[in-house]
């Protein structure tokens, strides 16, 4: 069967930024002070890939209100503050895109102006055509809004698009719009097709 990709879709955590490991150490010193056992089941469900009021709602839903706003005002400052790397060779792949004139785009579960700062930080804010962050969408993923929205945007079929994430709830998140997508980074690496 031959396979025609007209568009890709990244993830920008674990993805294009290097920042999954350093999240994990944020939520994990929060999730000590509140005596939360974090296990990896717990981080790959709550954690990666998913906006901070999904992490607080899944984590901490039975600590008080003011406590929890304490954590999501945290959440917030942490992620506007970081500089994670690049993940390895990423940007070289994504300039390469750009050259071949294929679509490109960034799905991910930040705020508009944090990914744009993550992507300029890397110097690669231009290589995009289209973005849906946490601003656009009303469910997070593992919901499949996100993807959909991209693929309203691009006015993209699902079977020519090709989404690289890095857990297994954006993989659920984008296999259930139809397209092709490809899991990386902290999760155990694994293909799923449409």
């Amino acid at each position: 069967m031959r396979v025609v990709i007209k568009a890709v879709i990244f993830d920008l955590d674990g993805v294009i930024i290097d920042s999954n490991p350093v999240i994990e150490a944020f939520w994990k010193s929060w999730a000590g002070k509140e005596g939360i056992a974090l296990t990896d089941a717990l981080v790959r469900e709550w954690i990666y890939g998913r906006k901070v009021a999904d992490t607080i709602k899944g984590l901490f839903d039975h600590v008080p209100d003011g406590r929890k706003k304490e954590i999501e005002r945290a959440g917030y400052a942490f992620d506007s503050t970081m500089q994670p790397a690049p993940v390895p060779g990423v940007v070289g792949f994504i300039r390469s895109l750009t050259d071949f004139q294929v679509s490109t785009g960034v799905v991910t579960s930040s705020h508009h102006s944090r990914m744009l700062k993550m992507l300029a930080d890397l110097g690669i804010e231009n290589n995009f055509t289209h973005f849906v962050t946490a601003d656009d969408v009303t469910h997070g993923k593992l919901h499949p809004e996100p993807y959909e929205k991209m693929r309203e945007n691009m006015n993209l079929p699902a079977e020519y698009g090709l989404v690289f994430e890095a857990t297994n709830s954006g993989l659920q998140a984008a296999t259930a719009t139809g397209m092709y997508a490809l899991v990386t980074g902290n999760d155990k690496p694994r293909r799923a097709s449409r």
